[in-house]
């Protein structure tokens, strides 16, 4: 009786001494912990979008994807103003647009919202602050990326 009695007192105390070391036992962050992703702040640099190219995309079927034929759907995006982020400033180069869910348009998404080469768009280049998000996320007013009604 004694050795079972010493035997779960030995235990409860390393057990304790693990959560205190570690200090992971419901105690707040460590010095070591750092926040990783959400809370991100962005600057929005309002502009103009040129879509250059539309053409079929050679995507794979993947099961869960897409039963559309995806197109890529290239565009550069200029803001009205100055950029002031030294990492945002080759801002003309050629994008790849993107539904929300990081899926490419359909060709009856593209005419839905009239999305042809040489059509211009209003867009907002968005830049990151702070945090650990995305650097540079292309928004597009008029038209709505998590619109998935082609895939269903």
């Amino acid at each position: 009786m004694r050795g079972t009695f010493l035997f779960w007192a030995a235990l409860c105390a390393s057990m304790a001494g693990l959560c205190w070391v570690g200090s992971g036992c419901g105690g707040g962050p460590t010095a070591t912990e750092r926040m990783v992703g959400g809370q991100c702040r962005y600057r929005d640099y309002p502009g103009t979008a040129t879509i250059i190219s539309t053409m079929k995309a050679e995507e794979a079927k993947v099961v869960g994807g897409p039963s559309y034929q995806a197109h890529e759907v290239r565009f550069t995006c200029v803001p009205d103003g100055k950029v002031t982020e030294a990492f945002a400033q080759d801002h003309g180069r050629e994008q790849i647009l993107r539904l929300a869910n990081s899926w490419a348009p359909g060709p009856k998404f593209l005419t839905k919202y009239g999305i042809e080469p040489g059509k211009h768009f209003p867009c907002i280049m968005r830049v990151i602050q702070t945090g650990t998000c995305t650097p540079i996320i292309f928004d597009f007013p008029t038209i709505d990326l998590s619109d998935y009604f082609e895939s269903q």
